[in-house]
């Protein structure tokens, strides 16, 4: 968890974004990450901090894997009631721009098709205005949400 000097100031958030509870541990590490549910599904949010970037300055193509995947589950079990559990069983992600530290992430999913053992969602994450990654992704339906 990052410590609270460095944790993301409520006014670095834009409006709509909650808290997502975190995964598992992965997550804890990762976050903090944040949703916002829109007319066309989730928006997945996340600050880029230090502990996100790579050699090179920039955010690291393995932070947007996760968050790509992140926002796909997010969107993919919530696609239909009662919420579902799912597994991600494909997950392709392409790069095509870069961010750093201070910028903030949106990943857009649009869920393709929610069926009752596969659901297929496509994912873009955007920084400043620019797509920065593509991602397509499929999940196994393996029953209901347990809180």
């Amino acid at each position: 968890m990052i410590s609270p000097a460095k944790a993301p100031r409520k006014t670095d958030i834009p409006p709509g974004f909650e808290l997502m509870p975190p995964f598992g541990p992965f997550h804890q590490l990762s976050g903090p990450i944040y949703v916002k549910k829109t007319e066309d599904g989730f928006t997945i949010g996340l600050l880029v901090e230090e502990k996100h970037r790579n050699a090179g300055q920039m955010v690291h193509g393995g932070m947007l894997a996760m968050l790509a995947d992140t926002a796909c589950t997010w969107a993919s079990k919530h696609s239909r009631q009662p919420v579902r559990r799912v597994l991600t069983s494909h997950l392709s992600v392409g790069f095509t721009g870069n961010a750093v530290p201070g910028d903030w992430l949106e990943a857009r999913v649009q869920v393709v098709k929610s069926g009752r053992r596969v659901v297929f969602s496509n994912c873009f994450i955007w920084s400043r205005e620019k797509c920065i990654a593509h991602a397509t992704a499929q999940f196994q339906v393996i029953g209901e949400e347990t809180e």
